[in-house]
């Protein structure tokens, strides 16, 4: 049991005790509140300073928003880089002014830097500052107190040095660099790059800044490199000029604010594929010898920036939208603004990108450029945010192009990700409480996050779903947002209140572990059972809208229902006897769930059940519960027409694996051969080839 939940328990016990003294609490009491393996203790041996310790413990563990001195403006570089050293050289004009309260000392994150000078621009003198710096903040001391209604602009020379102190990553980020020079020896056989990596704060190795999430600000990067090299950053190239000593100047500008840890850099020889959604220019930027196939990885990123450009109602925000594939990158992908940088596993030939499976992640990066660009959360506690509904994007975006069934067994991949990690932790998405911020990235704020947001759109419907975001990145273009402006955009858009599922869903741990029973005794009004089996302690319960599908021949019905108590009880009101009766058929719902159904209801559910999820799970449920034996091996090759492609891929797998045993028709022979030639499915076929 979470030790922060128990304490609450015992506090509550202890409430109880003061406000009912005639009430007596004993140790069998506290021992029924308690499950998961937790052994009982009693009340005496936990002391009133034991208690205060943790909750001071915790007052020093909050991960707060940063609390905001100035507000950034604008931030100018003129950088050149030492490949041998492995330094960027560089100068940085910041204009800032006071956010509310009066300043007189300005504080700026610049980690592991040479500083040579610093300066106040005043028209057209400098005046020196005087500064202390200890490698990770620089503290400027400006000559009078500043307020609000003052604008001063600083100076910085400096030299960062991101290879110090370095190698300090996490599962999702593996290296805190910030900026990184890939092969700058020039050894043969291998590009030479510089890209960079901001978040999570991360950008303050190579330019000062404040490096925090809840900061925004506009920007110009003066870049000077190799006349062979090209430069691609934030917004649009402003002027290049030759500087006729074999170097080039380019000058990128960013009219439009976001957070710091979006700014980014990428240097290196790239081929570059023009692409275009009407005005807005678009670039896929990769190696030389990969240019033909990025034509193919990358051809629908028009058609998904026009989906989800209607999809919200909110046309892209930015200007221009390069993606560029580099060597060696610490992440996946990194959605930085205007400019996506992903892992070279996206350098493909022409021949390997004919079975591109990169969709959902070029998807992804693009839906941050609404949510996490646009809007951006307000720190790092928020991050799902972020994550969640890049996430999301990609299951809207597949259920778009390749229809629902595909969406869902992605959905179910992901649930299945996430429950995976939740037997090891079980963490609230929005957490206040964390030693790093790096840990943040996990299954939770991504895989969890997801599927909260899919629940969310099922229970509302589409069209309040999506109204509420439009109305969300609207009323928060260009700012900072929390987790409750999120709940107050979809209660000012629905009028429900939504409290409650941010409660149990964003703000607590956990997830529901359900019990299905369906009794049938009264054919006609079949009873549904089901309970709620999770660990009160630590996990809320419930309240949970859910759908039940009953099936009389191929025709289906539906009614909805509320789950709210720990045990309850729900009438079908079917009418009639039922062929199949299915609780969450497309699996809707973020569960654990126990049923006890046998093998003729599996057998009924593959070939009833119009959700190819469901299909699936029937299939597979019976090949590894099940004989492989004559009856099952008719089911599954019926199965090889299933309209669902995973199924088929199922069913060739499960056909493989026991052809010892089995007499393959020779009906059944040339419909493998059939799908083997013909199949619109990539991996199908190479089932059937196999």
């Amino acid at each position: 049991m979470n030790f922060n939940k128990y304490l609450l328990v015992v506090i509550s016990i202890l409430l109880c005790l003061s406000c009912k003294p005639s009430s007596v609490v004993t140790d069998s009491d506290v021992e029924e509140r308690q499950t998961g393996g937790v052994g009982t203790r009693s009340l005496d041996s936990i002391s009133l300073a034991d208690i205060a310790t943790e909750k001071e413990r915790q007052l020093l563990q909050y991960q707060g928003s940063r609390e905001r001195k100035f507000d950034l403006i604008h931030t100018s570089l003129d950088l050149q880089f030492d490949y041998d050293s492995g330094f960027v050289v560089g100068q940085a004009i910041l204009l800032l002014k006071p956010y509310f309260y009066d300043q007189e000392v300005l504080e700026l994150d610049a980690k592991d830097y040479d500083i040579h000078e610093i300066w106040l621009q005043e028209g057209a003198d400098r005046r020196p500052l005087a500064s202390r710096y200890n490698q990770r903040v620089l503290s400027i001391y400006l000559p009078r107190h500043y307020t609000a209604l003052d604008t001063l602009e600083v100076g910085v020379r400096y030299k960062a040095k991101p290879n110090e102190n370095s190698g300090m990553g996490s599962s999702a980020i593996t290296d805190n660099k910030g900026l990184y020079f890939i092969n700058p020896h020039k050894v043969a056989g291998k590009p030479v790059q510089i890209w960079t990596q901001g978040e999570t704060e991360h950008n303050s190795k190579w330019f000062p800044t404040i490096d925090s999430p809840n900061e925004r600000a506009t920007h110009d990067f003066k870049l000077t490199v190799e006349d062979q090299y090209i430069t691609i950053s934030n917004g649009k190239m402003e002027s290049q000029k030759h500087n006729g000593d074999g170097t080039r100047t380019d000058h990128w500008r960013m009219d439009q604010p976001h957070a710091p840890y979006l700014a980014a850099i990428v240097v290196g020889e790239f081929a570059a594929i023009q692409d275009s959604l009407g005005v807005l220019p678009l670039r896929y930027l990769v190696e030389k010898q990969y240019e033909q196939g990025a034509k193919e990885v990358f051809k629908n990123t028009p058609e998904m920036i026009a989906f989800f450009s209607d999809l919200l109602g909110v046309d892209f925000p930015w200007p221009k939208y390069d993606q560029v594939v580099v060597r060696d990158f610490v992440s996946g992908a990194m959605e930085n603004t205007t400019v996506s940088i992903f892992m070279e596993e996206l350098n493909l030939d022409e021949r390997e990108a004919i079975d591109s499976e990169w969709d959902y992640i070029i998807a992804h990066e693009l839906f941050h450029q609404w949510f996490g660009n646009y809007v951006t959360l307000e720190s790092w506690s928020n991050l799902p945010l972020n994550e969640a509904f890049a996430d999301y994007s990609e299951y809207l975006w597949t259920e778009h192009k390749e229809g629902k069934d595909n969406a869902d067994m992605q959905h179910i991949v992901a649930l299945e990700g996430y429950l995976a990690e939740a037997q090891e932790k079980q963490e609230d998405l929005i957490r206040f409480y964390y030693e790093d911020m790096e840990d943040m990235f996990d299954r939770h704020s991504y895989a969890k996050g997801g599927r909260v947001l899919h629940m969310l759109r099922k229970y509302l419907g589409d069209e309040a779903f999506f109204a509420s975001l439009n109305f969300y990145l609207e009323k928060h273009a260009y700012s900072s947002v929390e987790i409750h402006d999120l709940r107050l955009a979809f209660e000012k858009v629905t009028g429900k209140d939504l409290n409650w599922f941010f409660n149990q869903w964003f703000l607590a741990s956990g997830h529901p572990v359900l019990d299905i029973e369906f009794d049938h005794s009264q054919p006609e009004n079949v009873l549904l059972t089901v309970k709620q089996k999770q660990d009160f302690n630590t996990t809320p319960l419930y309240q949970i809208s859910f759908k039940v599908s009953w099936y009389k021949g191929k025709e289906r019905r539906e009614a909805s229902f509320v789950l709210n108590q720990a045990v309850q009880q729900f009438a079908l009101e079917n009418g009639e006897a039922t062929d199949l009766v299915l609780f969450d058929e497309s699996k809707e719902i973020l569960a654990e769930s126990q049923t006890r159904f046998g093998r003729e209801h599996f057998e009924r559910q593959s070939l009833l059940s119009k959700a190819g999820i469901a299909r699936y799970e029937a299939l597979d449920s019976l090949s590894n519960n099940y004989p492989f034996d004559g009856d099952m091996a008719l089911l599954f090759f019926e199965a090889l027409d299933d309209s669902f492609s995973s199924v088929r891929e199922l069913v060739l797998a499960k056909i493989r694996t026991n052809l010892d045993s089995l007499i393959l028709p020779a009906e059944v022979e040339d419909r493998i051969l059939a799908i083997a030639e013909e199949d619109p499915d990539n991996k199908v076929r190479s089932g059937a080839i196999e």
